[in-house]
């Protein structure tokens, strides 16, 4: 009796284990699929494609810019090192918050009479 117990329990806990085992694989193949795509869109200079990806993955811009790494690249470098013109320019303001850069346009009021 108590071996069938002992062996129904392992059964039990073993079939819990696989399938969490499953569910993490399946997160991380996500993830690298996403990250992947991002890649591909940012290195083929394909805006509207990597617009796309980014809202289907739910991706800010914001955190593509400040957390995605291409080839140990962050992705504003891997975009410039690859020469993405357009893609650069839809990223840029983003990676502009990043530093921090304040543009300050100076308007001249008109004289009083």
């Amino acid at each position: 009796m108590k071996t069938a117990l002992f062996l129904a329990v392992t059964l039990a806990g073993s079939s819990m284990a696989v399938s969490a085992t499953t569910y993490q694989f399946a997160s991380d193949r996500y993830m690298y699929n996403a990250l992947v795509q991002v890649c591909t869109d940012t290195a083929d200079d394909d805006r509207p494609a990597l617009y796309r990806t980014l809202r289907e993955y739910r991706i800010s811009k914001q955190n593509a810019v400040e957390k995605i790494v291409c080839n140990g690249k962050k992705l504003m470098d891997f975009a410039r090192a690859n020469q993405a013109v357009r893609v650069t320019a839809m990223l840029q303001p983003y990676e502009d918050r990043i530093k921090g850069r304040v543009i300050i346009h100076d308007v001249a009021a008109p004289a009083a009479n």
